[in-house]
């Protein structure tokens, strides 16, 4: 008799528990009936446990549950043992560790060219488009192999044709989920398990929460199908979105829908502080007003202070690989930043600080200086010849000054000639691409905020 594995798939990672383990369900078929003693154990290069005893065998098919299996890197052996035969399988690698749900735009999918990618590393596994666990290899994301249909960029009939075209021709889709996952695992040593979602140029109206009765019809429904079918528990999700949102009809809806998209992903992944990191807009090379831009950077910065456990990191500095996506490198090191901030506050582990973030302003006594002081530097504001990247306005007028770091690289000071009085408002990477230059020893950027009012 000859045993195949219904369940149990190579390369797949099972979230752990609380106690650092998983119940494992797995599922044999035999070539014919038989009666039998199910037994299973788990192996590694350097040893293997002793066979358990999961129940008997009574017809062509069994079902059981693995238990306990502790966080780590496993093959799962299977036999069945009758009166004159045994038959045995076996699945490897299998892991226990950490699931992240990947979700957003095309900025999330992947945009980079293929070149100097990330290597892949066994221990970082991927729930592809298409409803199957492998190595997580670049690029991650293939729509055209997808199970549910909202991914379809052709006709039905046309899609097995696209999907090879794809996998013959594609030239870009370097991102910045494997940078992420690879240093925490060599962080934690825990196995990550990336679940892939995003859909380029979706806005937060196809991302509606409401449409989730609608399944593998609308993103939202496709997106919890995924999370349902691997357990329905997940370690956190990472967000890259807004660009669709950037204009005058959907950016002053922005925040309030995007608030609702997680409340939403948190109730359905049963976990009310899902742990969510995101990643505000870089630059867009485009002559078109900015203020919408602007203002989705805005909201996105709002968003860590409006709701917990919820984190964003800085894109302002991306190089690009085109008008609109960063380049494969700029995508590591924002899913790197990513990585830092998953690590410090969901493994609780020691790790780079945030980055700049705007905490307080002082004018001097004759309001000639005005000072910006920060919090969550990583050690000191690197020197630069003159600071870049702020604009003030005093009653809706642009002011011309000149910047510098303060000599303890813990300020900034903005010199202006004349006492400046009136109205006035202070932002930082005013349109679609400013010139930024302040930046801690990390390489951190100050993020994209304002106007606010000083």
């Amino acid at each position: 008799m000859d045993l195949r594995v219904l369940e149990v798939e190579a390369y797949r990672v099972y979230q752990r528990n609380q106690d650092n383990q998983c119940d494992i369900p797995f599922g044999l078929e035999g070539s014919e009936p038989v009666e039998g003693t199910v037994e299973a154990r788990l192996f590694s290069s350097v040893y293997s446990t002793a066979w358990q005893v999961m129940g008997k065998s009574e017809g062509q098919c069994f079902q059981g549950i693995f238990p306990n299996v502790p966080v780590g890197s496993f093959g799962m052996e299977f036999r069945v043992t009758s009166e004159d035969h045994v038959a045995s399988i076996s699945v490897s690698p299998v892991f226990v560790g950490d699931l992240w749900l990947l979700a957003g735009q095309s900025n999330m999918e992947g945009c980079g060219k293929e070149i100097d990618v990330e290597t892949p590393v066994e221990g970082v596994s991927c729930f592809y488009m298409g409803d199957r666990w492998g190595l997580a290899e670049e690029p991650l994301c293939w729509l055209q192999e997808a199970i549910d249909p909202v991914h379809w960029k052709v006709p039905a009939e046309k899609v097995a044709e696209e999907a090879k075209r794809l996998r013959r021709e594609r030239t870009n889709g370097a991102g910045l989920a494997l940078t992420f996952a690879k240093e925490i695992l060599r962080e934690t040593g825990v196995p990550i398990g990336l679940i892939m979602a995003p859909h380029g140029g979706t806005n937060m109206l196809k991302w509606d929460p409401a449409k989730r009765n609608e399944g593998g019809n609308s993103f939202y429904g496709a997106m919890i199908r995924k999370v349902s079918k691997l357990g329905g528990r997940i370690k956190g999700c990472l967000w890259y979105q807004g660009e669709s949102d950037a204009n005058e009809s959907d950016a002053p809806f922005y925040l309030e829908r995007t608030i609702a998209f997680m409340n939403s992903l948190r109730q359905d992944a049963g976990d009310d502080k899902l742990p969510i990191i995101y990643a505000q807009l870089a630059v867009h090379y485009s002559p078109e007003d900015p203020r919408w831009w602007n203002l989705v950077q805005q909201n996105q910065l709002s968003l860590e202070e409006q709701m917990e456990d919820m984190w964003m990191v800085p894109t302002i500095d991306a190089s690009m690989s085109d008008g609109i996506h960063p380049d494969a490198k700029s995508l590591q090191n924002i899913g790197r930043r990513m990585a830092w901030q998953a690590i410090h506050h969901v493994y609780g582990r020691p790790s780079v600080l945030p980055g700049p973030r705007l905490s307080a302003t002082e004018w001097n006594e004759q309001r000639t200086e005005l000072i910006l002081s920060f919090n969550g530097i990583n050690f000191r504001l690197n020197a630069v010849r003159q600071v870049f990247g702020f604009r003030v306005e005093v009653d809706g007028c642009n002011q011309a000054f000149t910047g510098r770091v303060s000599e303890d690289a813990q300020k900034v000071i903005l010199s202006f000639e004349e006492p400046v009085i009136g109205e006035t408002s202070l932002q930082h990477g005013y349109g679609r691409n400013p010139f930024v230059n302040i930046r801690d020893q990390f390489g951190i950027p100050l993020p994209v905020f304002g106007p606010i009012p000083v």
